[in-house]
């Protein structure tokens, strides 16, 4: 399985850090699919708009179905989370 540096929660500042603690607060953890992107501040933040905007804003698509295909996707890919 591949490494990619991410910068730990401990060790980060300014912009990574806001991002970080918008993740805590809302998702109560760092998700690692988002701390991949942590040298790169602005991209997560990108990635986590994206992500906020597929899973929660309005759409003809329940909350339920968007995570069904969520995990469907995961098993299919052999995601381990």
């Amino acid at each position: 399985m591949p490494y990619v540096r991410t910068i730990p929660y401990e060790d980060s500042q300014g912009e990574l850090t806001e991002a970080y603690d918008i993740m805590i607060k809302t998702r109560g953890r760092i998700p690692n699919v988002q701390a991949v992107s942590s040298l790169k501040p602005n991209i997560m933040k990108t990635l986590m708009a994206h992500v906020g905007s597929v899973m929660f804003d309005e759409s003809g698509v329940s909350r339920a179905e968007r995570e069904m295909v969520a995990a469907v996707v995961s098993a299919t890919n052999k995601c381990q989370y």
